[in-house]
């Protein structure tokens, strides 16, 4: 038997100071929805705890997420299994009401890894997913515009099975131009798990992201045999040193505590293990 752990980021990036501490209640209630669910596995931990996020308006993924150049919201989601690394993504979404949800439905369908823009929203209505007229995702069009959105949210769980599983979702980058996908759906650069191995995402400046590989550089680095906290300490580091980016992760071993670790001002976090 592996001891639980559950840890969840609410966005790393520059966080006005009324809102830190909001943030990080949103982020601890995501945690406690995640921990009800650790009971019926990993997966089922991160996916419920990212899901729970996209319901807080402060955070950057679901409703309150940043408008892009058009001034629309326009979501991705990922999520992966540790057990066989199967894995799950949607992007550029403008009426699915929890990306994490078609994810979670394009993993399972199994046939592709990554759907987009309409072919996406197709898929999940096909599938039964939950859809929502766009305007939904716009709480307050003057913040939303003003919003530093490079703060993706995220969950990595480990189970009594010692199962490990991922999951993000984001809103992007604020401005950014219509269909950008960034790395959250994208296993490798924004997300990974590995049952052998561990789990982590990222969260920041996606493009660097995708260009490192960065979130399967951190589990190559565990495979070595590297410290988890050390792990995470210098992929930030890399980030910052490699690209002049910004960014954090949240990385969970085969076995110990989970770990985090960001180069911005804040970035929300909490984390429980049993």
């Amino acid at each position: 038997m592996s001891r639980s752990a559950l840890i969840v980021h609410g966005g790393a990036g520059p966080v006005p100071p009324s809102e830190l501490a909001e943030r990080q209640a949103a982020v601890e209630r995501a945690l406690e929805a995640g921990w009800q669910r650790i009971g019926s596995g990993a997966l089922e931990a991160a996916v419920a705890a990212v899901r729970h996020m996209e319901d807080e308006p402060l955070l950057n993924a679901g409703i309150g997420a940043c408008l892009n150049a058009d001034g629309v919201v326009e979501l991705d989601a990922g999520v992966m299994d540790g057990r066989d690394r199967s894995a799950g993504g949607a992007a550029c979404l403008r009426d699915v009401r929890h990306p994490i949800d078609l994810a979670l439905a394009v993993m399972r369908d199994g046939r592709h890894v990554l759907l987009a823009a309409d072919g996406a929203s197709r898929f999940a209505r096909e599938h039964g997913v939950e859809m929502a007229d766009p305007s939904t995702f716009i709480t307050d069009r003057k913040r939303q515009e003003l919003a530093q959105g490079t703060d993706t949210v995220g969950a990595v769980a480990r189970d009594a099975d010692g199962h490990v599983a991922v999951a993000v979702s984001t809103g992007g980058r604020t401005g950014k131009l219509a269909g950008r996908i960034g790395d959250s759906p994208i296993p490798g650069a924004g997300l990974y798990a590995d049952d052998r191995h561990g789990a982590v995402c990222g969260t920041g400046v996606g493009e660097a992201f995708m260009r490192l590989g960065l979130c399967r550089v951190a589990i190559v680095e565990l495979e070595h045999g590297m410290d988890p906290t050390e792990v995470a300490k210098k992929a930030i580091a890399w980030l910052g040193r490699s690209m002049n980016a910004v960014g954090g992760i949240i990385l969970i071993g085969r076995e110990g505590d989970p770990q985090a670790a960001f180069n911005t001002p804040a970035m929300p976090w909490a984390q429980r293990v049993d």
